[in-house]
């Protein structure tokens, strides 16, 4: 090999030469699968195997309403307690790291197939009126929502936990 490879022309026959080896092995192999498939047509037919749905629709994990409820009183308290004075630039920043420390602590408890939104609305007292609404479509079964509120003279606190079942 290393001799017919000195010249070019001998690397140029060498490599036709193999190239024909390969077309004649294909051959071979082609005529011995006509022969097969000639067998497997007077082969009885193998019977269909049928399986199952194996998908769930219920998580492993159920969703359980008390310990939400629970983590999110502990942290709750634990941020607006007596101590804290309302301030709406620090009050928006406070809102939102408790809001991203429940889900965070909601998403340790690892339920099954759940998404959460929560929401912290934080307000000072003064005589005013405070509405809100949020519409969603969800599955009355599935879906859901828990709500907890700390009022106090000076301020009120409200956090709402929305969960959302995803298939």
């Amino acid at each position: 090999m290393a001799s017919a490879a000195r010249n070019w022309s001998g690397l140029v026959t060498l490599c036709l030469g193999q190239e024909r080896e390969k077309r004649q092995v294909s051959s071979q192999r082609a005529s011995l699968t006509k022969s097969n498939v000639a067998a497997a047509l007077c082969a009885p037919p193998k019977t269909a195997i049928r399986y199952l749905p194996t998908y769930r629709l219920d998580p492993k994990n159920p969703l359980n309403k008390e310990r939400l409820e629970i983590a999110m009183k502990e942290i709750m308290h634990r941020n607006y307690n007596d101590e804290y004075l309302f301030h709406p630039k620090q009050s928006y920043h406070l809102a939102a790291q408790v809001s991203e420390e429940i889900k965070s602590t909601i998403k340790l408890f690892n339920f099954d197939r759940y998404r959460y939104i929560v929401l912290v609305t934080l307000g000072e007292l003064m005589t005013q009126g405070l509405c809100s609404m949020v519409n969603f479509l969800w599955d009355a079964d599935k879906d859901g929502y828990v709500s907890y509120a700390i009022k106090t003279p000076k301020y009120f606190a409200l956090c709402t936990i929305f969960y959302l079942y995803l298939d």
